[in-house]
This record gives structure tokens, sequence and C-alpha cells, in this order.
């Protein structure tokens, strides 16, 4: 792919904007079918990605090239996905239709205007550029883009300077803990995420022969699912807190443990803040079938005494009931531990 003209930034945090990243999630992750739109220039694919400004940032969208890189941030201190700019139309007709200002007839805070300055984008794709060491790559103070943004030459240019060209400042700040660009752990967390609407659960991992690398990915594609599916908040308590470099603090736990060979499903796993993941692992508490969390009754430590006030309280679920714990694996975690219910009379359903 050749290199890229420019770089540019497009706010949508769900935090901050909910009507913008729902129109992200809308006519950019979904796309939008062009026959469905006579507005839209005639394109070979089926689905195309779009987006768009307001008028405050013409000047900036009047820069943009085909082939330059638009990078979403959509949650703190986190582009989570690219954009490569295949053309760009001026068409406030065509903005009305797709950006509705108005929600159930309610206007939405953060669309307040039309988008008429039209994006038409190509190959968008996972990406995971925290935004804080980029900015300062480019010498931005700031870890959050506050409007449609051009990364001007001058900046640019500390980019080129620093690696060599802009692919690879990107490819660079895309790198993960493994020391990879992450694309192999963006497919298999797809993957296992799709996998629990088609496959039935299994209560312990395969005996596929996986090279050490492939298991890490696994294991990382493992954790970046669960943690998809719960929205990076605890599933006991509700918190969702991020460290000052925007990583999540909650963590993926097996219900069925990882060293008794349980699977990398995302139904056997739960997104737990540090304390509920160490008192889950350690049998303090237990999920019921129908997603009740149990506290063990002989407590005993007054240090423990806050996790009574969840024994009887619904677990915080995924959105997706295809994500939601199974089961199969609840029933071994309380038999385990040695909760009164762990043992089922009749044989466990799978399906």
């Amino acid at each position: 792919m050749p290199e890229p003209e420019n770089i540019f930034f497009a706010p949508c945090s769900r935090e901050q904007k909910e009507g913008t990243y729902r129109h992200f999630q809308d006519t950019v992750l979904d796309g939008v079918d062009p026959s469905a739109y006579p507005e839209i220039p005639e394109f070979d694919d089926d689905e195309i990605a779009v987006w768009g400004v307001v008028s405050g940032n013409q000047s900036a969208w009047e820069q943009m090239e085909a082939g330059d890189i638009l990078l979403f941030y959509t949650k703190r201190k986190s582009y989570t996905h690219a954009a490569t700019v295949l053309e760009t139309q001026e068409n406030d007709t065509l903005a009305q239709k797709l950006w509705t200002p108005y929600d159930e007839g309610r206007r939405v805070e953060d669309i307040t205007e039309g988008w008429p300055y039209i994006i038409y984008l190509t190959n968008v794709r996972r990406v995971d550029i925290h935004s804080e060491a980029f900015h300062d790559d480019i010498g931005w103070s700031t870890f959050y883009p506050q409007s449609f943004t051009r990364v001007i030459e001058d900046r640019e240019e500390r980019l080129v300077s620093k690696y060599g060209s802009l692919t690879e400042a990107l490819r660079q700040h895309t790198r993960n803990d493994l020391g990879e660009a992450p694309e192999a752990i963006t497919e298999e967390t797809e993957e296992l995420l799709i996998e629990t609407e088609r496959e039935p659960p299994e209560l312990t991992e395969s005996e596929t022969a996986y090279t050490e690398t492939q298991r890490r990915v696994r294991s990382s594609a493992f954790r970046e699912a669960v943690l998809e599916a719960y929205d990076e908040s605890c599933g006991v308590c509700g918190a969702q807190r991020y460290s000052p470099a925007g990583n999540p603090e909650v963590e993926a736990a097996h219900i069925y443990p990882k060293s008794e060979g349980g699977s990398d499903d995302v139904r056997n796993g739960l997104a737990l803040c540090k304390f509920h993941h160490w008192a889950f692992d350690n049998g303090w508490i237990s999920i019921t079938d129908e997603h009740e969390i149990l506290v063990r009754e002989e407590l005993g430590e007054e240090t423990y005494d806050e996790l009574s006030d969840f024994d009887g309280t619904t677990l915080s679920l995924p959105e997706k009931s295809d994500h939601h714990p199974h089961q199969i694996f609840l029933c071994e975690h309380r038999r385990l531990h040695g909760f009164e219910d762990g043992n089922l009379e009749e044989p466990i359903d799978a399906s």
C-alpha cells in the first residue's frame, strides 16, 4: 500500500460522545449500502465505510487525499480503528440521511449540526494505538483529539525522523506486549467471540498442538474477547477503572481454571477487578447457573465483609447472551470450591 501523505484523527469516544460513537458503529464498522443512497459514488464494494465532519473542520478535510489514514479515537487514551481514505465529497443531503441529529425525538447533544463533508473509507481495521504515546511523538501534550484534526507537516516530520515513515510509525505504535503487530490477536479475538454463536462449549481445551507463539496469541485473544464482551467492567461490582496509560484495570478470569485445562472460550470467562478476581479464583465467591453471586458463608474475617454485600446479587452480564457464562463452567467452579450446589444430578447440556 502506498505511503500516506497525511494522518487524521477522528474523536468519537463512547465515554463523551455517545451519539458520535453510535454513528461510528453504524456507518464505519457496519458500513453503508451504496445502492440505498444515490448520492454515493459508484464503488466496487457492496458496502462502503462513510464518515463526515462539520463545517468548522472543512479546512482540514479539504487537505485529505486518497490513501491518507484516518484514526478513530473511541475509548480513553486509545485509537482503536484505522481506515484508508478512498474519496471525499461535499454532500449535505447524504449527511442528513446518514447522521440525523435526533434520537427518538431528542436532539443528540454531541451532534448539533450536520456532517456535510463526507469521507469514503476502505480497509477499516482494528488497531491499539495508545494516544498519549503517539501524541508525545508528534509534540502534543493532550492524550485526546478535541476535534477532527490533521497532523500538520512539522509534526509528521517528527514521526518520519524517528521511524523512517508514517507507515512505520503507525506500525510501531500498534505493537502489543507480545512484540508483534496485533493482527493475529485481533483475528483470534473476533473468532473467539463468533465461536460462541456456532459452537457448543467444551469444558477443556481441545488437543490442538499449539506452538508457544500460538498459545500466547490465543491467551491474549481470550483476554481481549472477555474484556470486550464485558465492556472492560467488573462483572461483580461494575467497576471500570483505567491506568494513566489508559489500560483497563479489570482482568479476564477463567471460570473453570486454565490449570485444570479450562478452555479459552468466552463463555468460560469473566471480567473481574483485581479484588474480585482474587476472591473468585480462591473460592470466596462463585456463580449460580442463573448468574447470581454466591458468597461463602464462613467469611469470618472482617477483611472480607465487603464481599457479603454481593451475596444474591446478579452478575453484570455481556450485552450478547451468546457471551454469558455457561453452566458447564459455572457448575465446575462451584464443585472445585465446595459450594453445596456444585454437583448437578442431571447431566449438563452443553448445547
